[in-house]
């Protein structure tokens, strides 16, 4: 009963809610704009949302590694966290809220410890009530920042399928280009420790249990995981993989980290110092991402010579096809295409079969037949660059 308490706290915290409407504007966006310029949503689930709400139960894993290694968290360092995270998710771009806002947590409870710095003993001597930093503290902070990269990198490999609807963005001559974005945010609960009995002092029926002469309290923590990314010139599975594996050498500096300072002394100035360059470290990894697809030379650009394959929609025919994003398919039925109209008509010649000529981004030539719904071809699952009207 009382662990079913601590969840319903957790549910109680606006930063939850927030995570959440964010996923559901994100998802409502995509559907909205693949309608606009697809006529038809490449997957009108709201998959975002979804994964915000089944992918919380890696939490449970968090949870069970946190508590083995005995994190420990001071209660105003949580409030701290909340509130920059909810502030974050509002105004900061996706890609950068998580680190961004565990990094500004870090940074605005050492200013507030007058043991420190000047500001935080001005605040004191005004009566503001202050916080208090030690070594241990921040190792702590380290090993929950190895957990927000350590779940971010299991999102991106797990779900490196995702992130496959096209994006329009004509370029400066007005030529239609396309790009991919991978979007995920997720609000896991973590269970930490807090010393003292502070929860029970708010809340009377919270369980406050002892080790040797001190006293905690188990507090689920709303940890703000997940990234936004984009690629314009790559496969965007390949980018994701990629982008994973470097979050996950990430993750391992942080608890390499983490790992020296338990057994070297070190000053919380130092170890807020190192913690800061993970976190630059995090959005280096991000830079480089960019620079790389930038300096890439295929572009996902229409194209005058048979029609480019920008999107694959889930569970129709075209998962048949061996097609990948970027193709270009020249004939359909034999019959030469370049129109998306063209692609249509060469179709309708044969209701129930698709044969398919395609040059592919090796700039090889491949044939490619299946079946497809009888008098339905618009149902194949190829997402074309629609005609332009004259």
């Amino acid at each position: 009963m009382q662990v079913l308490k601590i969840f319903e706290l957790f549910l109680l915290q606006p930063l939850v809610w927030l995570g959440l409407l964010r996923s559901y504007l994100t998802a409502k966006r995509r559907v909205k704009s693949e309608r606009q310029h697809f006529q038809s949503a490449i997957n009108p689930q709201l998959v975002e949302v979804h994964h915000f709400l089944v992918d919380g139960l890696l939490g449970v894993l968090m949870t069970i590694i946190s508590l083995a290694l005995g994190l420990v968290v001071a209660p105003i360092w949580v409030v701290i966290y909340e509130v920059v995270a909810a502030i974050s998710l509002i105004i900061i771009p996706g890609a950068l809220v998580p680190v961004t806002a565990f990094g500004l947590s870090w940074l605005v409870y050492w200013i507030m410890s007058p043991e420190l710095t000047t500001v935080g003993g001005a605040l004191q001597r005004h009566g503001v009530a202050m916080t208090s930093m030690s070594g241990n503290l921040v190792v702590n902070g380290l090993l929950l920042l190895a957990i927000v990269l350590a779940a971010t990198a299991v999102l991106l490999r797990h779900y490196d399928y995702e992130g496959r609807s096209p994006q329009l963005q004509p370029d400066q001559r007005g030529k239609r280009l396309v790009r991919y974005q991978w979007q995920q945010l997720l609000v896991l609960p973590v269970g930490v420790l807090v010393p003292g009995d502070w929860l029970h002092a708010t809340i009377s029926w919270w369980p406050v249990f002892m080790v040797g002469e001190r006293s905690f309290s188990i507090l689920l923590l709303p940890l703000l995981v997940g990234t936004s990314v984009r690629v314009y010139k790559q496969l965007p599975q390949i980018a994701w993989r990629q982008l994973a594996a470097r979050y996950g050498w990430v993750t391992l500096a942080s608890v390499l980290v983490a790992i020296i300072a338990r057994f070297a002394v070190l000053s919380p100035q130092w170890l807020l110092a190192l913690m800061g360059l993970i976190v630059v470290l995090t959005w280096g990894i991000l830079a480089q991402h960019r620079y790389h697809d930038r300096h890439q030379q295929f572009r996902y650009s229409d194209t005058e010579q048979g029609v480019r394959v920008i999107g694959l929609r889930p569970h129709t025919p075209a998962d048949k096809l061996n097609l990948d994003l970027g193709d270009i398919i020249l004939e359909c039925n034999r019959q030469p295409v370049n129109t998306e109209a063209e692609f249509y008509a060469a179709l309708l010649k044969s209701p129930t079969y698709v044969h398919l000529k395609v040059r592919n981004r090796q700039q090889e030539l491949i044939i490619t037949e299946t079946a497809i719904y009888n008098g339905a071809p618009h149902e194949l699952g190829i997402v074309l660059f629609t005609d332009q009207e004259d």
